[in-house]
């Protein structure tokens, strides 16, 4: 092994500050490359155990793009330019993320920054690019993370510039997919990287800022003031966020839950609701109930009145020997009385307004299953005499020569 290389860092160009760090990084991942293990045979190339693979630059970058722009051709060349730049970093940030997971095992390492340094030298060894970063970088594990750096020698920008062609828009969309992917497993925060400089299209670097999402946007302003580029350029950068996609069906089903949730509030409290109506119905009808039963007992008791405390009068008054005019004036009183009971005794289920106080007391006891001897000796009355009151009481509720039992018929006169 080279003694020098060692001691010398040349896979990555940082700060004075990280050197020593990176210096570190540089040595394990160049042991780790040193020792590869290739089998055509079985399609398979190893470094220090573990299997990678070899895939051209140029179908990673512009080739795919001219695949999907003739794919999606129907739409126009600038969503199909979207569709490839979401999709090529949605890859590139999930490998960079998983890369970053493997090497932090193997190495042991906890802090962030040591964890960041193993990214540019795997970056290096596995073809991606070199990297340089600016000393006006901050790599802090918070929302203040700014990190800003060049990416000489992509091979995104190599694969345009080796066609012979300029594209219109920064193309290296894999390098800051990984970028961001491999800082983002370091430091345990959501991280975006903008590419807002290309030599693809022209530019002097491939420079990238990679920061939070919620800051990403005030670091490219704040860059543009000093940047050489017209400020308007910035302002058409496009920042991509890691899934988009995913975040946004996230979201769907974060709002699908969220929904799913206030219904099941909804319908219980609508249950609720429903059985406080129902046990409120219930003691309406309770109430309505006995306001009829005592309706009922009123009418039955302002007929009764009548019956018993006004006819008798009437009757004798009748008796007393009336002339002419005194008679039509009681046949009118009578009459009278006559209108404004007859509805009301319709609509009434006791039968009783024609029995005299004796004869109710007696169809109570008959309605109660009590015989003629127990009634006789409740009343304190003859046994004829109750046959008597029995025949009278048939009589006038109309069951007179019918075989119609009358402690049954005084049930149900009662339902």
């Amino acid at each position: 092994m080279n003694h020098l290389s060692d001691k010398t860092l040349t896979t990555v160009s940082v700060p004075d500050n990280f050197h020593q760090i990176f210096l570190t990084a540089q040595n394990y991942v160049r042991n780790y490359f040193s020792t590869s293990q290739r089998d055509p045979e079985k399609g398979s190339i190893k470094f220090s155990g573990e299997r990678y693979i070899l895939v051209r630059a140029a179908s990673m970058s512009i080739e795919f793009f001219d695949m999907m722009a003739l794919l999606y051709k129907d739409r126009g060349e600038k969503e199909a330019r979207a569709l490839s730049f979401n999709f090529l970093f949605d890859i590139a940030h999930s490998i960079g993320k998983a890369d970053a997971r493997s090497f932090f095992s193997k190495m042991k390492l906890t802090d962030p920054i040591e964890k960041l340094s193993a990214g540019p030298i795997h970056f290096a060894y596995t073809g991606w690019a070199s990297v340089k970063i600016h000393p006006l970088s901050k790599p802090t594990a918070d929302k203040n993370y700014y990190l800003i750096y060049d990416h000489p020698y992509s091979f995104e920008a190599q694969a345009w510039m080796d066609k012979g062609q300029k594209a219109e828009f920064p193309v290296c969309v894999m390098n800051a997919g990984y970028s961001s992917g491999w800082c983002e497993e370091s430091f345990g925060i959501s991280l975006v990287t903008a590419e807002v400089e290309c030599r693809a299209k022209g530019d002097r670097h491939c420079r990238f800022i990679m920061a939070h999402p919620s800051r990403i946007k005030a670091y490219i302003r704040e860059y543009s003031k000093k940047a050489y580029i017209k400020y308007e350029h910035y302002k058409k950068i496009n920042i991509p966020e890691f899934f988009g996609r995913k975040r946004l069906q996230d979201e769907i089903r974060n709002y699908k839950i969220h929904l799913e949730q206030l219904v099941k509030e909804r319908t219980d409290k609508l249950k609720k609701t429903n059985l406080r109506l129902e046990e409120a119905n219930i003691a309406l009808r309770v109430i309505l109930k006995q306001m009829e039963q005592k309706e009922k007992i009123n009418k039955e008791n302002f007929l009764i009145n009548i019956k018993q405390s006004i006819r008798p009068f009437l009757d004798r008054l009748e008796e007393s020997g009336l002339n002419k005019g005194q008679q039509i004036l009681l046949d009118r009183i009578q009459i009278n009385i006559d209108q404004i009971t007859s509805p009301l005794i319709g609509k009434l289920s006791s039968k009783y307004l024609n029995l005299t106080p004796m004869e109710i007391k007696v169809a109570n006891l008959v309605k109660d299953g009590a015989v003629n001897k127990e009634i006789a000796q409740i009343l304190n009355v003859s046994l004829n005499t109750i046959t008597s009151h029995r025949y009278k009481i048939r009589t006038k509720l109309n069951l007179k020569n019918k075989n119609i039992n009358l402690h049954t018929y005084l049930l149900s006169l009662e339902e």
